[in-house]
């Protein structure tokens, strides 16, 4: 068995209640049988707060103004305190820590929705780099796994790694790259050619696709930025709602864009670039943080291509979530005159995560628009 993790997965440690945004508030708790069995034999005035505080039948901690019965007034758990760190059901004991699992492989990473994670992310300045370690153990999947398929987005993925970590390119011409390198790989897929793949990926996309084909896939051109953002702003609205705020973000930004116009919103962004050289990160800084945010996506769900064939999806759903966070940044700056820097960025990033990532419904629709978006 091989185990990879991001070289700063050893370094988080949780924040507790000193967390801008506590983990234990938002959303829904889901407990393990195995933790509900031991809940259920607390004795003792804990033992009937405990009954009280999880809702049995559904398998989930209860909530009171949408923060886990078991979060106290100091942000710290009440579970913790009074049992221990191995009172904790699996949940609450992996996060912000996330596995995907392949045959004999499993990848380890942080979820950018901590907040904490996405500091350690993006306050990195080393180029991505992994520890591997690997167990004499190994492991079949019963419904079959396609380990051929799997090794190639390997492959792929660390071309997608090279381009994104090129200093020659600006972040938008990286964009352009990766996803039309993806899309000679989905092309590839699609086809059923398995040695054209091969080929494709050794030659790292080289000499690259038509231009009929480089059009289709390296990005929706026929729109110009603000169109194409009003478009996408509608997708971001239909999705599943984690966070009542989001949705007020979502309608700020929308009177933002209508508001603007194409002309103006040009100047804005220009205006913007400037500001973040002056507050914050600028230049290459900030693309080089762009760049990360696009690698933790592309790292954390690239190689699940292997389930269901997409792709081309899966390198879209990193910079579409790159931009976005930037966009949604720009807004606020522009709007409410909020910082351009850092923390702004970390903030911006976890809040995005957490509308996103959190679940699989948002997942599955943001990887069927991309998907349709190039289907023709």
């Amino acid at each position: 068995m091989r185990y990879i993790r991001p070289v700063y997965y050893d370094t988080f440690r949780c924040v507790a209640g000193r967390c801008p945004a506590s983990c234990c508030e938002g959303w829904q708790i889901v407990i393990d049988e195995a933790s509900l069995e031991k809940y259920r034999g607390y004795q003792g005035d804990f033992g009937r707060r405990m009954a009280r505080s999880v809702s049995w039948q559904e398998g989930t901690f209860r909530q009171y103004g949408g923060r886990c019965a078991m979060l106290n007034r100091e942000g710290l758990c009440d579970l913790y305190i009074e049992k221990g760190e191995e009172s904790l059901c699996e949940t609450c004991t992996r996060y912000p820590r996330h596995v995907e699992e392949f045959e004999n492989v499993r990848e380890y990473s942080l979820s950018l929705s901590c907040p904490e994670a996405a500091r350690i992310m993006l306050e990195d300045e080393g180029d991505l780099t992994f520890v591997t370690e690997d167990t004499p153990e190994e492991e079949t999947f019963e419904e079959g796994f396609d380990f051929l398929l799997y090794t190639r987005l390997v492959d792929a993925r660390e071309v997608l790694y090279a381009l994104l970590q090129r200093q020659d390119l600006s972040f938008e011409q990286k964009e352009r790259a990766c996803l039309s390198f993806a899309g000679g790989v989905q092309a590839l897929l699609e086809a059923g050619d398995y040695p054209g793949m091969e080929e494709w990926i050794r030659s790292a996309g080289e000499p690259g696709l038509p231009p009929s084909e480089k059009e289709r896939w390296a990005g929706p051109s026929r729109l110009s930025r603000h169109a194409r953002l009003l478009e996408e702003l509608q997708v971001l609205g239909g999705l599943e709602r984690l966070d009542p705020a989001w949705e007020s973000l979502l309608r700020e930004e929308k009177a933002f864009l209508l508001l603007a116009g194409e002309e103006k919103y040009e100047e804005i962004r220009a205006a913007f670039r400037e500001s973040r050289e002056a507050d914050g990160p600028g230049g290459e800084a900030w693309d080089k943080k762009l760049e990360k945010l696009a690698l933790f996506f592309i790292y954390t769900y690239f190689c699940g291509a292997v389930y269901d064939d997409a792709v081309h999806a899966k390198v879209c759903l990193a910079f579409f979530s790159a931009q976005w966070i930037q966009e949604l940044l720009m807004m606020e700056w522009y709007v409410r005159g909020d910082s351009a820097g850092m923390e702004s960025l970390i903030r911006m990033s976890w809040r995005y995560a957490r509308e996103i990532e959190h679940s699989d419904e948002n997942l599955n629709a943001l990887d069927d628009y991309f998907w349709d978006r190039t289907s023709g």
